[in-house]
């Protein structure tokens, strides 16, 4: 099994970063009994239920709708965070101030990424006025702003959530990882740069000669979720969303008594 997949142009794909949405989400831990939202996209779910997202609730659950004008037009808007730590700081730093009576019944709740995909999928079915927004680290805005700008293409800001993928320079070809046993190895995507760093700077250690050849890609989360829903690529299969520091040690906070996740593994297979 070789230790790169070629995607082509498959990840080509740029996404909105608003997106409509409809209230509905499912049992996760933590979250008691709520409505889950039917979706046949099973393989896309699976992939996006290993990724936690963080929005406030009042104690029946109920989404937080903020409210606000733009173009002299109200939008109502929710927001989900990819990390657990904005979303309290949005809590305590701003809520707090403008509205401390409703801010002292609200709590930050855990959601999967899958959930997220869910209530933006059912909201195309309804005319909802409600807009549900993912909202970034902006750490990682700034790391993937300036890494687009090293690579020559001038941005100001990346309008997304950045994914950070390690590849090789040519033929489009991304360095893989095997997950669990037997030789299945799949492409390790990362919410945080540090994170593909680590990873290509463990790969460059064990083979020299092909490290020389790589970098790190940024892509669009949207884009992915765009592309894992329609792309007929197989190779899009092998595709692993691989959460922050932040929330692989949260996810390990709900069930401590579970193995860890795996360490991504940077020596390749033996090529075929």
């Amino acid at each position: 099994m070789k230790s790169f997949i070629r995607l082509g142009a498959t990840l080509g794909i740029a996404g909105s970063v608003f997106l409509t949405g409809l209230s509905g989400i499912g049992n996760i831990p933590g979250m008691g009994n709520l409505e889950a939202i039917a979706l046949p996209q099973d393989q896309v779910v699976k992939k996006l239920q290993e990724v936690p997202v963080f929005t406030l609730t009042n104690p029946k659950g109920e989404f937080v709708v903020l409210s606000r004008n733009n173009a002299s037009k109200p939008v109502s808007q929710v927001g989900f965070f990819i990390s657990k730590q904005d979303a309290q700081k949005f809590l305590d730093n701003r809520l707090k101030k403008e509205n401390p009576q409703l801010a002292g019944t609200l709590q930050v709740r855990p959601l999967s990424l899958a959930d997220y995909y869910k209530i933006v999928q059912e909201s195309k079915k309804k005319s909802d006025s409600v807009i549900y927004t993912l909202v970034p680290t902006q750490q990682q805005v700034a790391s993937a702003t300036s890494m687009l700008n090293q690579n020559g293409k001038k941005v100001e800001q990346f309008n997304g959530i950045p994914l950070f993928v390690p590849k090789f320079k040519k033929d489009n070809s991304y360095l893989t990882i095997p997950l669990a046993k037997g030789n299945e190895r799949y492409i390790p995507f990362f919410f945080e740069k540090e994170q593909a760093v680590a990873l290509l700077e463990e790969f460059k250690k064990a083979v020299p000669k092909e490290g020389a050849n790589t970098e790190i890609q940024v892509v669009d989360l949207y884009g992915v979720m765009e592309a894992l829903n329609s792309s007929s690529d197989p190779s899009i299969n092998k595709i692993v969303l691989y959460p922050s520091r932040e929330s692989i040690n949260f996810i390990r906070s709900l069930a401590p008594n579970q193995s860890p996740a795996a360490k991504p593994a940077a020596a390749p297979a033996p090529k075929k």
